[in-house]
């Protein structure tokens, strides 16, 4: 019997969970097995005697991965324990890059190196957990665009096997302003994360509206305009007015992405309008369909 079975018949199954499949890792303390892999511990069932126990069969994770210097842990009190540093920040503005990696096995150093390869060395790293937590760039006169950030992303997970999300952040003018706005920000990233699953991988403020709009609305009253507007459509022709929405209401590339004629394309877009009285030409139409998709997104 491994080891894993034999603690689950002590604690629980229901004890343990896979770093991959943790929505809030704060929750757990991290270990890692004799085979290499990563689980957390859900801390409602670690006293000290457990604790002993655990460290008999696996081999405890920092739950914060790396040594800080001065400054990110200046930036890790003001942020994560609302506490004022005695040392200057090293700047008052910039913006914030809100990660989360959703891997197991993480080369920390390599994925911080990555990123200020990519943007600079005066960026900040700062670690909530093991998985999750910000880069703090410095305002420039051209910051790094979303297409570059993506590609970013592209390389890390193909290099290094590491799946990464980001929410970029606005632009803060002063250090008050920016704990507000990391607050704010990373409660919108939570409810995109954690509540609706997107294969998106990166985020603004802009994407992420209709889903705080959701999230905050009765979800009975959504969810039953789901049901009576969309519930009846077939999915080949949902993922097709999905598709012509992504490509910006664009025919031709609609159509080259779902690999069919434009002919087809128009006839199935009639089709849907036919069933549903939304015609995703007309504006209104476009953003209740866009509003709807993402309720089941």
């Amino acid at each position: 019997m491994s080891e894993i079975k034999k603690l689950q018949k002590i604690f629980g199954r229901n004890a343990f969970v896979h770093a991959t499949d943790a929505n809030e890792t704060k929750n757990y303390t991290w270990y890692r097995t004799p085979d290499g892999e990563e689980i957390g511990v859900d801390l409602d069932v670690l006293s000290s005697d457990s604790e002993k126990l655990l460290g008999v069969f696996l081999t405890p994770l920092s739950n914060r991965p790396i040594k800080e210097d001065e400054n990110q842990h200046a930036w890790y009190e003001l942020l994560y324990n609302n506490r004022t540093p005695e040392s200057a920040l090293t700047f008052e503005q910039g913006r914030f890059l809100h990660f989360s990696i959703h891997s197991q096995d993480v080369e920390h150093e390599l994925f911080i190196e990555a990123f200020q390869n990519m943007l600079s060395e005066d960026v900040v790293p700062v670690w909530k957990d093991r998985y999750t937590g910000v880069f703090v760039e410095p305002q420039t006169e051209h910051p790094t665009s979303m297409e570059q950030l993506l590609e970013l992303l592209h390389t890390i997970e193909s290099d290094f096997y590491m799946k990464t999300s980001l929410f970029i952040g606005s632009t803060f003018s002063s250090i008050t302003e920016a704990k507000h706005q990391f607050d704010k920000e990373s409660s919108f990233y939570k409810i995109t994360t954690e509540h609706f699953q997107s294969k998106q991988r990166i985020h603004t403020l802009s994407t992420v509206l209709p889903k705080v709009l959701l999230h905050h609305s009765n979800k009975e009253d959504t969810h039953y305009i789901y049901e009576k507007v969309l519930s009846h459509v077939e999915p080949d022709l949902l993922k097709t007015v999905k598709t012509l929405l992504d490509c910006n209401l664009n025919h031709t590339h609609a159509a080259k992405k779902l690999f069919i004629h434009r002919n087809s394309l128009q006839y199935r877009i009639e089709k849907f309008t036919d069933l549903t009285g939304l015609d995703p030409k007309e504006f209104d139409d476009a953003v209740t369909i866009h509003l709807l998709l993402t309720i089941e997104d």
